[in-house]
């Protein structure tokens, strides 16, 4: 029986390029409609691809913030800080120095995600057994999971606790609701 809790060391991430070529990419999970991965993201500017019909939250996880420019207005970034955004825009990332970020990109159509720092020396997170959930260490220790590695759990509620700072991802499905049937929509009775 495989373990609830998958563990991908930096190490074992694979290392793929930008859509536009422009840098690269560490791919820590890929599913048909989502992917967490770890781009490099240097000291220079950079024009990010466009992945239309995506979701994106960009969390920057290294020493230094960025700035965001999309369609002329700047919107600065500090590390630690969620920045979702539509998939389909492209905005140029202007580096405060070199450094890297934690994304999570899903089918907007069909997933939901959400990123969040969480300090485990003060709470631990149970993850939600109807979504995955990956938790990024980026300092200190969750199990066996140090700096750099992530902890991925898929649709099982389990506890995490350490000595970690850590962005805990969550990607759920949207559940679609019918829309109710009006009069004229319900079935006749005979």
């Amino acid at each position: 029986m495989p373990t609830p809790i998958e563990i991908v060391h930096h190490e074992d991430r694979t290392r793929v390029p930008w859509k536009n070529g422009a840098g690269f990419t560490e791919e820590i999970a890929v599913d048909d409609a989502w992917r967490i991965s770890v781009a490099d993201l240097g000291a220079d500017p950079t024009l990010f691809s466009a992945f239309a019909g995506r979701a994106r939250v960009f969390t920057v996880i290294g020493d230094f913030g960025v700035t965001f420019e999309i369609d002329g207005q700047p919107t600065s970034i500090a590390p630690l800080e969620p920045f979702p955004f539509d998939g389909a825009l492209t905005p140029t990332c202007v580096p405060d120095g070199p450094t890297k970020a934690f994304n999570i990109m899903v089918d907007d159509a069909s997933r939901a995600a959400t990123v969040q720092r969480v300090d485990l020396t003060e709470q631990s997170v149970t993850t939600d057994p109807d979504a995955v959930t990956a938790v990024y260490v980026h300092l200190g220790r969750a199990g066996d999971a140090g700096p750099g590695d992530c902890l991925l759990v898929r649709h099982e509620s389990i506890e995490i606790a350490g000595t970690a700072t850590v962005l805990v991802a969550v990607i759920r499905e949207i559940r679609h609701r019918m829309p109710e049937a009006t009069a004229e929509q319900a079935p006749a009775s005979h």
